[in-house]
């Protein structure tokens, strides 16, 4: 059985903290045909690398042209839409992403 999000070229997430006082919101763009990421900030977007594992939507940047190693700043887990690691936020609470 092959997942929906593994079939799709394009995923469109909007993530937010669910109940704080500190918001955090922010979109990511997903290109699973491509390997390409984008993160949509109200500053501006960031275009990264992105790595389908079973479990991870993993976002970062390669460290060479081989693709071999890639240093991630976003993990998104694929089956709760869960930020589970992310290198420059804290994550005192859940971010949570929902499927535009």
């Amino acid at each position: 059985m092959i997942s929906m999000h593994s079939k799709a070229e394009m995923i469109n997430l909007e993530c937010a903290t669910q109940n704080s006082d500190r918001n955090v919101s922010f979109n990511l763009l997903l290109g699973t045909a491509t390997g390409k990421a984008v993160q949509i900030l109200k500053k501006g977007q960031l275009r990264m690398d992105l790595s389908v594992t079973d479990k991870y939507f993993d976002i970062g940047q390669y460290t060479d042209a081989s693709q071999q190693e890639l240093i991630s700043v976003i993990k998104v887990n694929r089956d709760t839409l869960e930020i589970e690691y992310a290198k420059y936020m804290e994550l005192v609470e859940p971010i949570l992403c929902i499927k535009l």
